[in-house]
């Protein structure tokens, strides 16, 4: 009998191993999880500040190389015109060229035919009455001559002049050209390369996505609870249900978009007095209200404001006296939740808690400041006021 108690109590404290090995192999896949799930959010906003911030320098540079395009259309345009200026320059300065050549032929044929006798009496000093006038008309003819020449030469000059002043705005302006040529290729290649960072995104856009419709499906559950502990009114989320479930019969509309889009949200006022923030140190980094989303550019309304934990482990306190009416795990990107019942028909709720405070469970009374959990990164903190939501900075000071 006591070989048989010896081999069940054997066979029952391996067993009870078995199960302590097996706990603590799990809770450390837990934790690896958690770990590798954190680094995803992280990486993933990441992901969407890139997205952004790429879209945003890809539009500067497509407008810079819109506006380097219209600065070489109208500075080709410049150059052509002064081209032709050039060209109607060139055909002038041959054509007096032209002219003054054929004055001097004239002229040349003119003496040959009438002052040649005359002049040829005055070299050999036998001046003749008709050859001293032939010579006076002669020299009047020859300065007159002279001075129609010597007025094409200005004339040329001043064209000579004309044509290096338009060669030098011509020079000038193909070296603006080349310039803007140069930047112009620059700003393509840096375009190239933020078109390919962006290709390279939209796989992690649609990461982007699913992470989304996780927190839509988490915010969603949430509030189906809050309904049922009528912290909100029903009509809110039936609302909700109802346009999102029209959002699904529709074929040109993202389901979750048009949800968004068309939610109905009830807001309430509150004019007591303010408390202190449930986040000691923190900073706000997304309001209550209408938002457009930075990666689809929706419009959504959150109904809580988001607080930046100061450092990891930051303590969660409550704001007011209340009692404790939920607190769980949400299962999904909320994290743990808790809700706080206070007086006057306030709920105040906080979201996405790492760890939880042990004494913290449904029906527990808690003093204004106690603490309630820790966050890691932020706190997600909203506020209803008789079955409305309100915006949680006209309950706290920051």
């Amino acid at each position: 009998m006591r070989v048989v108690l010896y081999i069940v109590l054997s066979l029952s404290l391996l067993f009870s191993s078995s199960i302590d090995r097996k706990i603590t192999k799990k809770r450390k896949e837990l934790k690896i999880t958690k770990i590798e799930y954190k680094k995803m959010d992280r990486e993933l906003s990441k992901i969407a500040k890139k997205i952004v911030l790429a879209k945003k320098e890809e539009k500067k540079l497509d407008k810079k190389i819109a506006f380097l395009e219209d600065d070489i259309k109208n500075n080709e345009a410049k150059y052509s015109i002064l081209k032709d200026k050039e060209k109607k320059l060139l055909k002038k300065i041959e054509i007096i060229n032209s002219t003054i050549s054929s004055k001097q032929e004239e002229f040349v044929a003119l003496v040959a035919k009438n002052f040649s006798m005359a002049l040829a009496l005055k070299e050999i000093k036998h001046p003749t009455k008709e050859s001293v006038v032939m010579e006076e008309v002669y020299n009047l003819y020859s300065k007159k001559n002279d001075k129609a020449i010597e007025k094409l030469k200005n004339e040329i000059l001043n064209l000579n002049k004309e044509q290096n002043l338009l060669k030098k705005k011509s020079e000038l302006i193909k070296e603006t050209i080349a310039e803007y040529k140069n930047e112009r290729l620059e700003y393509t290649v840096k375009k190239e390369k933020k078109d390919k960072l962006i290709a390279s995104l939209a796989r992690d856009k649609a990461i982007y996505k699913k992470r989304f419709r996780r927190i839509s499906q988490s915010k969603r559950s949430l509030e189906r609870k809050l309904a049922k502990l009528n912290i909100i009114r029903r009509s809110e989320i039936e609302a909700r249900e109802a346009k999102r479930r029209e959002a699904k019969n529709r074929k040109d509309l993202d389901d979750e978009v048009q949800a968004s889009r068309d939610s109905y949200v009830a807001i309430g006022r509150y004019r007591g007095t303010k408390t202190f923030s449930p986040l000691k140190g923190s900073v706000l980094i997304k309001r209550f209200g209408s938002y457009i989303d930075p990666i689809y550019k929706f419009k959504i309304f959150n109904k809580s404001i988001t607080l930046k934990a100061p450092y990891v482990g930051a303590k969660v306190r409550t704001v007011l006296n209340g009692k404790v009416v939920f607190s769980e795990n949400s299962g999904g990107m909320l994290g743990r939740v808790v809700i706080i019942e206070h007086e006057k028909g306030i709920h105040t709720i906080y979201a996405k808690i790492s760890r939880l405070a042990p004494s913290v469970h449904v029906g527990k009374q808690l003093l204004k400041g106690a603490v309630i959990g820790k966050v890691d990164k932020s706190l997600m903190f909203e506020v209803t006021k008789d079955n409305k939501h309100i915006n949680p900075l006209r309950l706290i000071h920051l």
